[in-house]
């Protein structure tokens, strides 16, 4: 159990003073301040911290050998990346399990915590296969669309029914001849989608960070993706640029100035309290990374994006 003191925690609108007590990799109590703590105390003025990043990796899966696999967690270790989500391709509903079960085998020795989820062809999108991947616990789906007629005659009714016990998030993958089409298509389903209330999200784009409200669809905040009481210790660690510019802390900052921070290389990266990355120094620990088991998609989705699904359900309502 250690103590970080009076961190310069960065985010989206704000930064604060900070201090966080760490406790067999989780963040057990959060405070401004902790002055009567008297065990073991790291001093973190003059350092600016965020959460660690999220992001989904489509070559993860396709490495040839060990050597490669951990060449490519260097990689995405030392661009802040913490867990890592994969959506290996499932043409037929036979092979979804074994497929589950093949990729968890072949994540066992990464370092990285990591999310299993699929890529199904549209037409295995039916109740019967997201049975199956509720209880897989799998939390998002990328479905492939090349037309209109796909997803209009979808069975949205019994789809919504089923998604009401566990909500998996079913992520477009638009596969049109033109740009143009796509957006049409992209359209087409956002409007069933809020129309049956389920959840949807922007197409995934490999090693971009994800955001709050995706990690809160998924259902992996605020176990990931915040520095909170009860979340994994993964954080960041910058030195602070610009040590006299004190006018930061506690203040509102504009988004430009804090957006560095959210895409910069980290100088130390922590893994559940463990450093993994040391400036230059990167420490592979194969099988310290865990399949990070959702319990519930949606569970702490904000009233925000609450209210911008009901707002899409309006507006189809009314077209």
């Amino acid at each position: 159990m250690y103590l970080l003191d009076k961190a310069t925690k960065v985010d989206e609108e704000v930064n604060t003073l900070r201090s966080y007590l760490i406790k067999d990799g989780q963040i057990q109590y959060t405070t401004s301040t902790f002055d009567k703590w008297n065990k073991s105390r790291v001093a973190m003025n003059g350092t600016l911290m965020t959460n660690g990043r999220i992001t989904f990796d489509d070559q993860m899966l396709n490495c040839l050998n060990f050597r490669d696999f951990q060449e490519h967690q260097t990689q995405l270790i030392t661009k802040g990346f913490t867990t890592v989500t994969v959506a290996p391709l499932v043409k037929y509903e036979k092979q979804i399990e074994a497929e589950f079960k093949r990729s968890k085998h072949a994540l066992a020795s990464s370092t990285l915590d990591f999310v299993i989820g699929l890529t199904l062809p549209i037409n295995l999108l039916r109740t019967s296969v997201l049975r199956l991947c509720q209880n897989l616990r799998i939390p998002f789906l990328r479905i492939q669309i090349q037309s209109f007629n796909e997803i209009r005659k979808l069975p949205w009714t019994h789809l919504s029914q089923t998604l009401l016990t566990y909500p998996i998030v079913l992520i477009p993958v638009m596969e049109p001849s033109s740009m143009k089409l796509e957006n049409v298509l992209t359209k087409e389903w956002e409007t069933h989608c809020a129309t049956f209330q389920i959840h949807t999200a922007t197409s995934l784009q490999p090693l971009e960070s994800w955001t709050k409200p995706l990690l809160q669809k998924v259902g992996l905040y605020p176990r990931k993706g915040t520095l909170l009481n009860g979340s994994d210790a993964d954080y960041l660690l910058f030195h602070e640029e610009n040590k006299n510019n004190h006018h930061f802390i506690e203040q509102k900052v504009a988004w430009e100035d804090q957006n560095v921070y959210h895409k910069k290389e980290p100088v130390i990266v922590v893994m559940k309290g463990e450093i993994v990355k040391s400036n230059d120094t990167i420490s592979l620990r194969p099988g310290f990374g865990r399949l990070v088991e959702v319990v519930r998609p949606g569970r702490f989705l904000s009233l925000s994006e609450a209210s911008d699904t009901d707002q899409l359900f309006q507006q189809s309502s009314g077209s």
